[in-house]
């Protein structure tokens, strides 16, 4: 006996027609929509992409504007739509309020902090017609930090948490790879202000797991790892990753214990497996000679010599130079951040530059360094030194050199052993990096002014910011939910998540079937807005070819079945990743428990 829901007469289907009964204006129909499919795949290739953004082009999703930069169709403005919602609901979850801040912004508050003669080429910058200079918003530090300064007094107006959702613009050298490199792009930011480094610290971690239900949510397959926090500044960061053969981040992760780190923080144990060519050259001899070190073995390390640079905005532009050394194993490279890292902070505490003070590295030849280093006496030189190879260098040195304290300088690498654990090892493995979590501390806040009253004396704000790129976040899921077919879409944030396809578009009988359908099944409040009709007048197979390139997570079939008296059936097919669609012939009086089951079962994650 069917439901009365699914009760059909078909013998006034052309009445109901007829009749219009039901308001063709509300429905998603693909004959109205603005849907560019193509099947050409050279469209998607001029930027040497991957095959999600071949697909994210040809399934009608994104249009390029210019190089870096691009238009959101409708399928893919509902997809970004419904990662912002999740996003919203978890942010205010934990207290979170959206705000919406400028993009144009003014530029002193980033002269203030340092950052205006930071990375120039990254910046689109301009100037007013008063000739004021302004630049379009890269990130928010300084315009949210100078904000909530003019409103802060009290430590009981704290924690505050802040956050909006908006375009950014940062002026990439080489945009590539679609929405994964753009000079536009959509992000969520939250900053977060606390009146302790406990309470800042409580608020980093609700974040993370924050983040980590966000994920869960979406469907997405994350790892999260710690990281450095570059420009950005603080002293705690993490990352989160999306795995994927076409990501620029090379994550080290030991799966004994979980240990993950980006490839320029992670530390592990070195062991020199395999037997190399001495890297080793009589210019890097006369070095360590002009430094007064001794190599035992000359053969087993390896140098890189560099310049560095500070503007140091305390000082009236005075600019600092130097030289440094950095010595490591032969197998491996120096770790650029870390020394950079304790470069500047040794500078920082020997009050040779301030925290806003822009230090910057110059790699040179060993032959131009000698040549800038023949007086070392009076030019003192910094020498980092990995703890791989103090064994091999006596430490004994001039008193014009400055030995940092020995330390994991070098790069590590798959193989090596994990610090963490007894019996692990460190592998290998490309990600994408889709959101990034800091703890600033007082970095902003003490120079801008954002403080309040604590004993009577003003005390500068404890700062985080967490950013989640979507319009990235929208590339790297396609990548990992991509097979030869096209897209592969979690139910959570699918365009549609069910896509109604008639094996007939020229007889009215299965048009009027479908629209019925069409229109009980978005009645659900599980599939409301989340149904879409393909009514376009083309064969049955092109459509079934296009729903899977879109990745509708669920495709509904009319066909002949459906219109057996005794036992009416429609097909459904799920969509699955690299696997052959599921199929399931459903009777029309089952189909409205079905639709109710899906309330409470899983996102299409298989």
């Amino acid at each position: 006996m069917q439901t009365n829901l699914f009760r059909l007469s078909l013998r006034n289907l052309n009445t109901r027609q007829r009749s219009r009964n039901y308001t063709t204006q509300a429905r998603h129909c693909l004959s109205r929509q603005f849907l560019p499919l193509t099947k050409e795949s050279t469209l998607a290739f001029t930027e040497n992409a991957s095959a999600s953004h071949a697909y994210l082009l040809q399934a009608g999703f994104i249009r390029q504007s210019s190089a870096g930069i691009y238009t959101l169709l409708p399928l893919g403005l509902r997809t970004i739509e419904k990662m912002e919602r999740i996003i919203e609901e978890e942010m205010d979850g934990i207290g979170g309020q959206k705000l919406m801040l400028p993009m144009l912004l003014q530029s002193d508050h980033w002269k203030a902090t340092g950052r205006w003669d930071t990375s120039k080429g990254e910046f689109f910058r301009l100037k007013d017609r008063k000739g004021i200079d302004m630049l379009l918003a890269p990130t928010h530090e300084e315009e949210i930090t100078s904000l909530v300064a003019s409103e802060l007094r009290s430590s009981k107006q704290l924690p505050l948490l802040l956050y909006q959702i908006g375009r950014k613009y940062r002026d990439e050298l080489r945009p590539r790879a679609g929405l994964l490199r753009g000079r536009e792009f959509i992000m969520k930011d939250l900053y977060s202000f606390d009146k302790s480094v406990d309470d800042a610290f409580t608020t980093y971690d609700q974040v993370g797991q924050a983040y980590t239900r966000i994920f869960q949510r979406i469907g997405a397959p994350f790892v999260v790892a710690e990281a450095d926090s570059g420009n950005i500044g603080g002293s705690k960061s993490h990352e989160y990753h999306l795995i994927s053969p076409v990501g620029e981040d090379t994550l080290l992760t030991c799966k004994g214990c979980g240990y993950t780190a980006n490839e320029e923080l992670a530390e592990g144990t070195y062991t020199n497996t395999h037997h190399v060519e001495s890297t080793s050259t009589n210019d890097h001899e006369k070095v360590l000679q002009v430094l007064g070190l001794r190599p035992s073995f000359t053969d087993q390390i390896k140098m890189a010599t560099l310049s560095y640079s500070a503007q140091d905005t305390s000082k009236e532009g005075n600019k600092i130079q130097g030289s440094l050394a950095i010595i490591t194993p032969s197998q491996r490279s120096a770790n650029l951040l870390k020394v950079h890292s304790t470069l500047g902070k040794y500078l920082e505490a020997n009050n040779i530059i301030n925290d806003r003070a822009t230090l910057e590295f110059t790699t040179v030849s060993t032959e131009q360094w000698l040549t800038n280093n023949k007086d070392i006496e009076h030019n003192p030189v910094h020498v980092f030194m990995d703890d791989a190879v103090i064994k091999a260098i006596d430490l004994s040195s001039s008193p014009s050199l400055i030995v940092h304290e020995p330390r994991h300088f070098r790069l590590a690498a798959a193989s090596d052993g994990c610090q963490h654990c007894d019996d692990g090892a460190l592998e290998s493995t490309k990600a994408i990096e889709v959101a990034h979590t800091f703890y600033l501390g007082t970095k902003y806040s003490s120079t801008l002014g954002c403080t309040f009253l604590h004993n009577g004396r003003p005390t500068p704000a404890e700062m985080g910011c967490y950013g989640i790129g979507i319009s990235r976040l929208l590339a790297s899921v396609a990548e990992s939910r991509t097979d030869d077919r096209g897209l592969v879409w979690p139910s959570s944030i699918a365009p549609y998540k069910l896509c109604l396809i008639t094996t007939d578009d020229k007889r009215d009988a299965f048009k009027s079937l479908a629209t019925q359908l069409y229109d009980q099944i978005n009645s659900s409040h599980t599939w409301k807005n989340n149904v879409v009709l393909d009514d376009r007048r083309t064969g049955f197979g092109r459509k079934m070819t296009d729903a899977e390139m879109v990745g509708y997570p669920w495709i509904v079939v009319v066909g002949r079945k459906a219109f057996n008296e005794e036992n009416p059936m429609v097909e459904i097919h799920q969509r699955r990743l690299n696997e052959p669609n599921l199929k399931i012939d459903m009777p029309l009086d089952a189909l409205e428990q079905w639709l109710a089951d899906q309330q409470h079962s899983p996102s299409n994650l298989k």
